[in-house]
């Protein structure tokens, strides 16, 4: 007997860790804080709580593992000391988890992007947002490469699985491809015997017939001639019983759903069947396949639920086929047993059919349904490999489009800070000339200025005066540029300058 291949024993995607990992990586975890933080108690304890919950929640709540991890990340803006490594090692850990269990893109961006809305929001509270980009650049690598290796190895072990139900599948397919050549030569045995062996049997009887009835014989002779051909008839009845045998139920054509239901009740059986939709486009495969489920269904519920009334519903919507049997509970004769293997070999055939069959329980009774399409293209196990194929091209495309969207992103938000940075610091130069030395400081100036110092030579502050600069163009990319020095001493105009190349 053909062995089947034997399943790699590897965990399901999205599947718990063992526990014993998740326990490891804890205490990993819970090392690298220790290591690093020491001897800072705050820092040590918010890091073993932050990798506890990440660790804890990332078995049945992965979306909210990742965004506890990620938002370590934010802890950047803060620059506590011992704070360093393990905010990035945790934030690291939990993507990878959540890739690993979580199946939904959208969740995971909504996180990602919550973490980064709300470290831009902090970081333009503290007056610093150019302090995000850092964060953001964290949060990428150390957020979103290690959710996406962890997606990559789930899509993997995705595809294994659906490879491995493939094969098996092919093995059961296989086995029955056999089992039907099996059959087929049984009914050629039946044939030939039929045939040969029928039709020379069926002669000696009517010869023997024919002698009973001569007249020349004596009564001796007359009755051993009767006893042959009783036995010649009795030989050609058990040699119809055995060709039945030999051809198997499946060998002969079914009769009409109608007939049986008919025949189920002159039988006895309280049978009724509502059918509907059109008839004639029906493959005569699927009609067989449909007679047997109605014929297997109605075979058990006179079984085991003897006395109970029995509805057979077709309908055929040009399609499918749609088959309902329900029966009550049984009533009178206690119920018989069976072997149990009916509706299995029924599943199966169904299932090579292109449809599916469900049977279970239905109030105090018991139904079995099936849905058989008119048309199937390819076998369930190779339909599975193909979505799963794609799903896992789908991940690999999203591996490389995540990162570029957010690049892209970052550079929109990198852009659109610049543009506020540069017009909001700029200063007309009609404005400009209509500064005078002693003239009080208005509020017609910029909103902001120009980051940061010149790093080139400047002419000397005067003595107590503070200095503020403007540019003296909104081009977003030149640089550097020349800008505007004002200093003012008690709110009056000190002086005023060209700074040539300050600023970019």
């Amino acid at each position: 007997m053909a062995r089947t291949p034997r399943r790699r024993e590897s965990a399901s995607p999205g599947s718990a860790s063992p526990r014993w990992r998740e326990c490891a990586l804890l205490a990993a975890l819970a090392v690298v804080v220790a290591a690093e933080a020491w001897p800072h108690a705050g820092p040590v304890a918010a890091g073993v709580v932050w990798s506890t919950l990440v660790v804890v929640t990332a078995q049945r709540r992965p979306a909210w593992a990742l965004a506890i991890g990620a938002s370590a990340t934010l802890l950047a803006l803060a620059d506590l000391p011992g704070t360093d490594a393990w905010p990035v090692l945790v934030s690291a850990a939990a993507g990878a988890m959540a890739g690993r269990r979580m199946a939904d893109t959208v969740t995971a961006a909504a996180v990602f992007a919550g973490v980064a809305a709300a470290g831009l929001v902090v970081a333009v509270a503290a007056g610093d947002a150019w302090a995000w980009f850092p964060v953001g650049f964290l949060l990428l690598v150390f957020g979103v490469l290690p959710w996406l290796a962890g997606r990559y190895l789930r899509l993997r072990a995705t595809l294994a699985a659906a490879g491995w139900q493939r094969a098996e599948q092919l093995e059961r397919e296989r086995q029955l491809v056999e089992r039907e050549a099996r059959l087929r030569e049984r009914a050629g045995i039946a044939r030939d015997m039929h045939d040969s062996l029928g039709h020379e049997l069926s002669l000696i009887a009517m010869r023997a017939g024919a002698l009973e009835l001569d007249g020349d014989l004596d009564e001796r002779h007359r009755a051993a001639i009767a006893h042959l051909r009783s036995t010649a008839v009795d030989a050609t009845d058990r040699l119809q019983d055995i060709v039945t045998v030999l051809r198997g139920l499946d060998d002969a054509e079914p009769g009409s759903i109608d007939d049986l239901v008919a025949r189920s009740r002159s039988s006895g059986v309280d049978i009724r069947l509502v059918s509907s939709g059109p008839t004639d486009d029906v493959p005569a495969s699927v009609g067989r396949t449909a007679y047997r489920v109605v014929q297997e269904a109605v075979t058990n519920a006179v079984r085991h639920a003897p006395g109970a009334a029995v509805t057979v519903e077709v309908r055929f919507d040009g399609t499918h086929v749609s088959v309902a049997v329900r029966n009550g509970a049984g009533r009178g004769a206690a119920p018989t047993t069976g072997g149990g293997h009916g509706l299995v070999g029924l599943c199966e055939r169904v299932r090579l059919a292109g449809g599916t069959l469900r049977a279970g329980r239905h109030g105090d009774g018991y139904e079995v349904v099936a849905e058989l399409p008119y048309r199937v293209d390819g076998s369930d196990s190779a339909r599975q490999l193909s979505e799963v194929t794609r799903a896992t091209r789908r991940g690999l495309a999203a591996a490389v489009a995540v990162p570029v969207a957010i690049g892209a992103v970052v550079a929109l938000l990198l852009l659109g800070m610049r543009w506020y940075e540069v017009h909001h610091s700029f200063l007309a130069a009609d404005r400009y000339d209509a500064l005078r030395v002693g003239d009080p400081r208005t509020q017609g100036l910029p909103r902001n200025q120009v980051e940061g110092r010149p790093d080139v030579a400047e002419p000397p502050v005067p003595s107590g005066a503070r200095c503020e600069y403007y540019r003296t163009t909104r081009d977003l990319f030149t640089g550097p540029i020349d800008v505007y020095r004002l200093c003012f001493t008690d709110g009056r105009l000190a002086d005023k300058a060209v700074v040539r190349g300050t600023a970019r």
